[in-house]
């Protein structure tokens, strides 16, 4: 591609307008987020908080392109020698807010792998010394941004911080994204209402982070070899850093994510598919005696009718063997029927 003034300036307003108009999109996302968090009465208070960081990162990050822009397109060329300076500013400004919101975005994803995982420590090791080779990195980087003489450790700088994040993303998105495969594979043998709300395919890919993941492969290969497309690609994942949280938080807050307790809840629906593969129907019985109401739960197929467990509880919290309670019932209609 020609590294000529006039196509510079082409790819810069380029990357201005994506920034605007993924900013919209982003701020529509939070927005909801937002909104749902309180009407469904979901308030998590760190999650609110995460989100108001990092609308208020990403606000400041298109104060400072729109600004920044302004003075290479317009102003310097006019006056280029008081322009100088804010833009330098404005440029560190830009950098800060960008790692800040890949930070973020990063230490999203690994807690949800976290989550989906379990709560494993284990499967979050590697992804978190990345992580910390993105912070150190990164802030490396920002350190020497100023100096023009370092511009190429800076720039190797640069390609390790974005280097660390992506291999971050792509490890989280692949770990995360292969486990609700499976558990998805898993119960699939239920039906579709056990697992479409947790492991359809778009929540697979809304939890997982792929997006980010997919702007970070295609964003690297063109920062490293000092491409001018970047100025199309920054703005992308940076937008991308902030959009693909944002459908893991709206998930969070419709009560559609996944969670411990949905991981638990699909766990006891595979072990229960293993336990009773021959069930067909059931039936509940319900026995009123005063303080110690009974139930029981009977599967039966054809003409066959066994319990499911081998003891029933009482609402006084004793438990009852199943065959005494069946004897207890025999006797009474005996002694009603003389």
């Amino acid at each position: 591609m020609s590294d000529s003034p006039l196509t510079l300036t082409k790819l810069l307003f380029a990357g201005s307008a994506i920034v605007l108009l993924m900013y919209g999109i982003y701020f529509i996302l939070t927005a909801i987020c937002i909104h749902y968090m309180f009407v469904n009465r979901t308030k998590n208070w760190l999650v609110l908080a995460y989100l108001i960081v990092s609308l208020l990162v990403t606000t400041l990050f298109l104060a400072a392109s729109a600004k920044y822009t302004e003075l290479l397109l317009l102003e310097t060329a006019v006056n280029p020698v008081a322009t100088q300076k804010l833009s330098q500013r404005l440029d560190l400004l830009q950098q800060v807010a960008y790692s800040v919101k890949i930070w973020l975005a990063d230490s999203l994803l690994v807690y949800r792998l976290w989550i989906v995982w379990l709560g494993s420590c284990l499967v979050i090791i590697f992804p978190s010394i990345l992580f910390i080779g993105s912070l150190a990195s990164g802030a490396a980087g920002l350190a020497l941004f100023r100096h023009l003489d370092k511009a190429e450790a800076n720039r190797n700088l640069g390609v390790g911080f974005h280097s660390c994040s992506v291999a971050l993303n792509v490890i989280t998105t692949s770990l995360i994204a292969g486990r609700l495969l499976y558990q998805r594979q898993r119960v699939k043998d239920l039906g579709d209402g056990h697992s479409q709300q947790y492991l359809s395919l778009m929540a697979v890919f809304a939890e997982s982070g792929a997006l980010y993941s997919i702007a970070g492969l295609i964003y690297i290969p063109l920062y490293s070899r000092n491409s001018n497309l970047v100025f199309v690609f920054a703005p992308i994942v940076e937008a991308a850093s902030g959009i693909a949280p944002a459908l893991i938080i709206l998930r969070m807050a419709l009560g559609v994510a996944v969670s411990k307790q949905t991981q638990a809840q699909l766990s006891t629906l595979q072990f229960g598919s293993r336990q009773h593969p021959q069930t067909s129907d059931s039936e509940n019985l319900t026995t009123y005696g005063g303080p110690r109401t009974l139930s029981a739960n009977f599967h039966h197929q054809g003409s066959h009718k066994d319990f499911s467990d081998s003891n029933v509880s009482g609402h006084d919290g004793h438990e009852i063997d199943a065959t005494t309670l069946m004897e207890e019932k025999q006797e009474s209609r005996s002694g009603s029927a003389v």
